[in-house]
């Protein structure tokens, strides 16, 4: 189906002949559409009992990033935010007329991996390439293999040489993001979150999003959280440790929390007064928020210890639990004791080296 013509500037807006599909199925080359696996009723029902308990977790944030329809406004406007500063860079200001030499490109993988990015990209492609014939042969979240084609694109010869490292370094790096969070999910039997320590911020986060990973919070102020610096600067003077993380539960207002509260602590002794702390609150008030305590680099067994100290004085149920700071792919197997919630890591977009891509010309 072709998209309609648009107006930027001066130019018409590339065509786009297919559509992205914004969560995940593949459009095959010969537009056909891809047949509905079978599934038994087993099956179904484990989906949903997985997907029930990750919706249960408050740093599943992605309905910001990607809704029903694609992906939200707050999404494609960091996205335009990024490509312009990515052309600037490239020297170009504004969108690029086409000329009467015209030519035809593919962007293909040379390893297999999972796409993302798409709505990016395809931002480029249409605002930046006026006149360009654009057609997407895969999805957001396929699972592709080395030698896949990913899109054509027909266009002005020169359009298509000044933009073509953006777009490679645009699905690469995200298609890179979502390839190495799915790797990580498939070794972990707890939920994995990304960290505000991104270099694409919510592109970021979209990405491990596809990979199957939690988004956690997507800015400042999306949820409160009260790490090392924030207890230090909210305590009155003289409060250190325990007490420090036991006074400051106790006094912030609960109309800043936002999504969901989080309080960053590191030893056994401040992982307990959180949760005495907040639970006394949440009684003394009648409310049922619960809090996230983050364990911060105290590792698997330090980690466990913790949670079986908050379990055994019932407290379990009014708190997530988030274990964060120096954990890595090699020693994830030892943290599926831990017995926590879930795991943060800034190595699922930080540490993923991007998906190998090309665009070939036609003739080479």
């Amino acid at each position: 189906m072709n998209a309609a013509k648009g107006e930027i500037g001066t130019f018409s807006s590339a065509e786009r002949v297919k559509t992205p599909r914004w969560l995940g199925d593949t459009v095959s080359p010969d537009g056909d559409e891809p047949a509905e696996p079978a599934n038994d009723v087993g099956d179904v029902l484990t989906e949903t009992v997985e997907q029930v308990e990750k919706l249960a977790l408050p740093h599943d944030r992605n309905h910001m990033l990607i809704g029903d329809d694609g992906p939200t406004e707050w999404l494609m406007e960091s996205a335009r935010r990024w490509i312009t500063s990515m052309m600037a860079d490239e020297g170009v200001l504004e969108p690029i007329e086409s000329t009467n030499r015209r030519t035809k490109a593919e962007v293909r993988a040379r390893e297999k991996g999972i796409l993302a990015g798409l709505y990016v990209a395809d931002i480029l492609l249409r605002e930046w390439m006026p006149g360009a014939r654009v057609t997407w042969t895969q999805g957001e979240g396929s699972k592709i293999e080395e030698g896949t084609c990913i899109l054509t694109i027909e266009g002005g010869r020169h359009q298509i040489l000044v933009c073509e490292r953006v777009i490679l370094n645009i699905l690469g790096r995200l298609s890179g993001i979502a390839t190495n969070t799915a790797r990580w999910v498939a070794n972990s039997q707890i939920p994995l979150a990304a960290t505000r320590k991104t270099s694409w911020g919510v592109l970021d986060k979209a990405a491990v999003a596809i990979g199957g990973g939690l988004t956690h919070r997507i800015h400042r102020a999306d949820a409160l959280m009260l790490k090392e610096n924030d207890l230090a600067s909210t305590a009155e003077d003289g409060d250190v440790g325990a007490k420090r993380v036991r006074k400051v539960l106790r006094d912030i207002p609960l109309e800043s929390v936002g999504a969901f509260v989080t309080v960053e602590v590191r030893t056994l002794d401040e992982a307990l007064a959180a949760a005495e702390a907040w639970v006394e609150r949440m009684l003394d008030d009648g409310e049922k928020i619960r809090l996230n305590i983050m364990l911060d680099n105290m590792g698997p067994e330090l980690t466990r210890d913790a949670v079986l100290d908050i379990e055994t004085r019932g407290l379990r149920e009014y708190v997530t639990i988030e274990a964060s700071g120096n954990i890595t792919f090699e020693d994830l197997e030892s943290w599926q004791i831990s017995k926590v919630d879930l795991i943060s890591t800034s190595a699922l977009h930080r540490a993923a080296p991007p998906l190998d891509l090309t665009c070939i010309f036609e003739g080479v």
